[in-house]
């Protein structure tokens, strides 16, 4: 699948996520991670993100969507790494 110009859409555990073309870049795919049909978001109230070179496959965007959902103690330390990074 080319991520670069399609949206994928995935659902785990409540928590829905949408991988599609990064605006600010070309080169990546972004995660937009949502829980209950709002915006999932970090400790400063941004929404939370993941950035993945366009080329990875489905699968594997698919493992981190399962992952992040499922594994509280993963996504505490994404939502800490991307709390820290404008600081």
């Amino acid at each position: 699948m080319d991520q670069t110009k399609t949206t994928q859409h995935c659902e785990f555990s409540g928590f829905q996520f949408e991988a599609g073309p990064d605006p600010e870049n070309e080169r990546r795919v972004r995660v937009l991670v949502f829980k209950d049909g709002e915006p999932f978001t970090d400790l400063h109230g941004r929404p939370v993100t993941r950035n993945f070179s366009k080329n990875i496959c489905a699968g594997g965007i698919e493992k981190f969507c399962r992952r992040f959902a499922t594994d509280s103690a993963f996504r505490d330390e994404l939502l800490v790494k991307q709390t820290l990074s404008c600081c």
